[in-house]
């Protein structure tokens, strides 16, 4: 065999492996895809449907509570239910600046699904969204609301809220000491007017990961605008999480 020859069956034998290298790589490629989407539908598919929140008189949640835009810890917050009355939830919130060891404590009502319908200085009408959800909670939902905000001690200060919430998404969320939940991501935007102000347009939005192990978000963001302009942006994190029967 000629020289010329040897080097042309070299030549096509390195084509034909290069050949088969490309297609390989292709079907890999093409594998790889097809697995992402599968795991993709399977992560949909476990995200289960919530029609009830399983919460107690006792039960509590403690936040730790940072100011997103200085980094600074701001405070931390303990919620304990006290009462469950009228199908609605008595929550004693007790918040403590960092730092220091004097707490203030204030009464805050909350529908069944942890929407908030009075505090110390507002009551709400019908309940606010930004802390809670829509039963039954499920991957894709959406649902608006248009209430109301009045301050119930002077000065009198009356918003109206025009509300938009949707879940997006069922993920793993990882807090500290790789504490980690499964929580659907949902996102609330706000709009509030107040006819006293008109030029000022007041939004918000909140980001939520509600959890159904511990009955309640395990985190939360909430990014307030004046105007379009950048106002605040704090973020609260679970810390801990008891029940009333934990204790016995």
């Amino acid at each position: 065999m000629s020289r010329i020859s040897l080097r042309r069956m070299m030549a096509m034998a390195i084509a034909l492996t290069c050949v088969h290298i490309s297609a390989q790589a292709e079907d890999n490629s093409a594998a790889s895809q097809a697995n992402k989407l599968a795991e993709s539908q399977d992560t949909t598919s476990i995200a289960p449907v919530v029609d009830k929140i399983d919460v107690r008189p006792g039960d509590r949640w403690t936040y730790q509570v940072i100011d997103d835009i200085t980094g600074e810890t701001k405070s931390t917050v303990v919620h304990t239910v006290t009462e469950i009355k009228d199908k609605t939830y008595s929550v004693q919130s007790t918040f403590t600046p960092y730092g220091q060891s004097v707490s203030s404590s204030a009464l805050q009502v909350f529908d069944e699904s942890w929407n908030l319908i009075e505090d110390q200085l507002w009551m709400q009408n019908p309940a606010n969204p930004s802390t809670g959800i829509q039963l039954p909670l499920k991957l894709g939902a959406e649902w608006k609301v248009h209430l109301t905000s009045n301050r119930k001690n002077p000065p009198e200060v009356h918003f109206n809220i025009d509300a938009t919430a949707q879940v997006l998404a069922y993920e793993p969320v990882i807090l500290k000491f790789n504490k980690t939940y499964d929580a659907f991501k949902l996102e609330v935007d706000e709009t509030l007017t107040n006819s006293a102000t008109p030029s000022s347009v007041i939004t918000s939005k909140v980001t939520m990961w509600f959890a159904p192990a511990v009955n309640r978000y395990v985190k939360r963001i909430v990014e307030s605008r004046i105007n379009d302009r950048l106002q605040s942006r704090g973020i609260e994190t679970l810390i801990a999480y008891a029940r009333r029967h934990d204790d016995n």
